[in-house]
């Protein structure tokens, strides 16, 4: 029982890990999106109010609105800010099952317990978007965690390396 907990904990930790670092990079994409609203937003007001003639700043007026609604689109096509907020909201969620394991004194872990919360952790995961986390987050937790129990999604993954027939082999043997 204790083998199993070990690696659910294991497997909490390194999907919390994963769902930080991608919390982090939606952030920031969704704040380097902010900046030329901002920008934009603040051109419009100089240009208009140092503008006397509603002719001569027409033109001007429709290429910052047209950049705005540009920068708008891509940002509500990526969904930035909602994938920020999911993915910090999983973190969360996965640090809690793993205080949660770690909460039972050794020996205390009966098998309904453990098969408890594997179904707790496997909502989570289930609710999990894997694709929208990139590769190279996927990478480095990997390399991170070298040794311990991999959550499925990364379990095996060699996210943009290509492996060799030594690697091939070994995988092939061990589905055998």
């Amino acid at each position: 029982m204790e083998e199993r907990a070990q690696a659910l904990l294991d497997k909490c930790e390194i999907c919390c890990l994963l769902c930080q670092r991608a919390s982090a990079r939606w952030s920031l994409l969704k704040f380097i999106f902010n900046i030329p609203l901002i920008l934009t937003s603040s051109i419009m007001c100089v240009m208009n109010s140092m503008s006397t003639e509603e002719v001569s700043m027409k033109m001007p007026n429709v290429v910052v609105n047209g950049v705005s609604v540009f920068v708008m689109s891509i940002n509500n096509n990526l969904k930035c800010a909602e994938k920020f907020e999911l993915f910090k909201s999983l973190s969360n969620s996965y640090l809690g099952l793993a205080h949660a394991i770690e909460s039972y004194d050794e020996g205390a872990l009966t098998r309904e317990k453990i098969n408890e919360l594997t179904e707790k952790y496997d909502v989570l995961v289930s609710s999990t978007p894997f694709e929208e986390i990139p590769n190279s987050i996927k990478n480095t937790v990997i390399q991170m965690n070298a040794g311990r129990s991999m959550p499925l999604h990364l379990n095996g993954g060699f996210y943009g390396k290509k492996r060799d027939s030594a690697e091939l082999s070994s995988v092939k043997a061990s589905i055998v």
